[in-house]
């Protein structure tokens, strides 16, 4: 097993917040996106983290190798809702093509990253393959590129540039729509936890900006059916990091 001084050198720094006000409509575009990659880097981190820790031929190892495919879905879920309605709604208004090096982007880390999924779902058939090493580097062939990209999508959405073209209440509309067919496509004892458990509780305390009652059903009434896989997270279902992770974080912001 690795020691936890290996497991900490293998892991990514969470990206900086982008300065302004998550409460601006221009500002948070930015803000929030930074919040979404960032949970997304945390899963990664939580993976190489825990693969030196759960055992092989145990129900843990399983469990941990669902939570996997949980992020590797949730990366797909969020491209795949950036490409079809968020890039398009920008370049509605910024230009056709104004996006087109974040959908770039994408595509860079694909290859390896699709080869890590079908590991993934390899080992769930065959979990006597399972082997530490490979398991990292499966994730190592992939990450750097992912976070580079995730990093220089946030810059296409400064705050001062998404002003140019768009209005407060276009905005508004765009989210408000949007925010109603993620709800429609959501699983909500799977997949939302994500945003808990690899979350932002200092930097992003409101985010996810759903109702208090859903974010109560989905840190408690349905969190018990995987409650297996919600082990593995960086922060605990309140969004507090654990210690182990906490040299990884962003830097605190002065505006909440």
């Amino acid at each position: 097993m690795a020691t936890s001084v290996q497991q900490q050198g293998d892991l990514y720094h969470c990206l900086p917040i982008p300065d302004g006000d998550w409460r601006d409509v221009f500002d948070t575009q930015a803000i929030r996106m930074a919040l979404l990659h960032n949970a997304i880097i945390r899963g990664f981190n939580s993976m190489l983290y825990y693969s030196g820790e759960v055992q092989p031929g145990t129900k843990q190892l399983n469990s941990f190798l669902r939570y996997g495919l949980e992020n590797c879905r949730f990366v797909h879920h969020h491209h795949e809702n950036e490409e079809t309605m968020y890039f398009p709604f920008l370049e509605s208004k910024m230009g056709k093509g104004s996006m087109g090096s974040n959908v770039a982007g994408h595509e860079a880390f694909q290859k390896p990253f699709i080869a890590f999924e079908e590991h993934l779902q390899s080992l769930l058939k065959n979990p006597s393959k399972w082997d530490v090493n490979t398991f990292r580097q499966g994730i190592h062939e992939f990450m750097p590129t992912l976070r580079e990209h995730l990093a220089e999508e946030i810059d296409t959405l400064k705050s001062a540039d998404v002003k140019k073209y768009l209005t407060a209440e276009e905005i508004h509309a765009y989210d408000k729509e949007f925010e109603a067919i993620v709800k429609a496509q959501a699983d909500f004892s799977r997949g939302p936890q994500l945003a808990f458990i690899n979350g932002d509780g200092v930097n992003g305390a409101w985010f996810p900006p759903i109702p208090y009652f859903l974010i109560f059903l989905i840190k408690y009434a349905l969190w018990w059916p995987h409650s297996d896989m919600w082990v593995f997270g960086c922060c605990d279902r309140h969004m507090n990091v654990k210690p182990q992770f906490a040299p990884y974080e962003p830097p605190v912001k002065a505006t909440q």
